[in-house]
């Protein structure tokens, strides 16, 4: 949850009714956020950091910070690829991370990461596949696989679902052999501030993307007995859009890191 990109919580955005429909089309598509800032209390914690984001109108084309830097590419409307490169001091970039994205009837079916570029293994040495089934408008399962760099044999690693009210998504359950995880949100009613970045909306647990923003993680695990509760706080602009987020830790009392957003 502490990254923009390749982390849980990429959301479809769904209109639920007329009335939000016109609603959405009376809002400003504009407001993309042009810088975001990590800010970690402890070096033990994170490492802080700072990202400068560009687009091609809503289409967002590149995100760079002092260490990386993140490439979409886009087919039509939609984002079908990224890539994510190294940056030493410099400025020579090498690739290390590269996820290709596939989809059916205008929604996300298969997502392909990989890593560790090498001349044996130019496509990656380490393959990891997750594949989609949108059993509703509401409601989406997902197996994930691994990829063997050699056999291309894929084996089942876990699975689980997603589930989505009001473009938000509220619940999310993993399964992993015996371990079973299951994550549930609340959200604020104020504007996330990737919501109007073009194809955000289909990536799923991709990117950190929501109609609205996360105020309260529960986490269970079947493993531990008790659940583990993240509390988040906002500063909001004049337009309901953050310009600071504050996450907590488990036990509530300390800042587990910050994210600041300019438009």
């Amino acid at each position: 949850m502490k990254k923009l990109l390749l982390l849980f919580s990429a959301l479809t955005l769904l209109l639920i009714s007329c009335s939000s429909d016109e609603k959405s089309s009376s809002e400003d598509k504009s407001i993309l956020p042009g810088t975001i800032s990590y800010t970690y209390p402890s070096v033990y914690l994170g490492t802080n950091s700072k990202s400068t984001l560009s687009y091609d109108g809503n289409k967002l084309l590149t995100s760079i910070d002092e260490s990386s830097k993140t490439v979409f590419t886009y087919t039509g409307k939609v984002i079908t690829k990224q890539e994510k490169f190294a940056v030493d001091s410099k400025g020579l970039e090498t690739k290390n991370i590269e996820v290709n994205y596939t989809y059916e009837n205008g929604k996300l079916k298969t997502r392909v990461t990989r890593r560790s570029f090498t001349v044996k293994y130019p496509e990656g040495e380490y393959i990891g596949k997750t594949v989609y089934t949108h059993t509703s408008d509401n409601l989406i399962s997902y197996v994930e696989y691994s990829v063997n760099p050699d056999t291309k044999m894929e084996t089942k690693v876990s699975e689980g679902s997603l589930t989505y009210k009001n473009g938000n998504l509220v619940q999310f359950k993993s399964i992993r052999g015996s371990s079973v995880s299951t994550i549930v949100q609340e959200y604020d009613t104020k504007n996330n501030p990737l919501k109007n970045i073009l194809g955000f909306d289909l990536l799923l647990t991709e990117v950190e993307f929501s109609a609205n923003n996360i105020l309260k993680i529960n986490r269970t695990d079947s493993e531990f007995p008790n659940p583990a509760v993240y509390l988040v706080n906002y500063i909001y602009n004049d337009k309901d859009y953050p310009t600071k987020r504050t996450s907590f830790t488990s036990d509530g009392k300390s800042i587990e890191y910050e994210i600041g957003y300019t438009y």
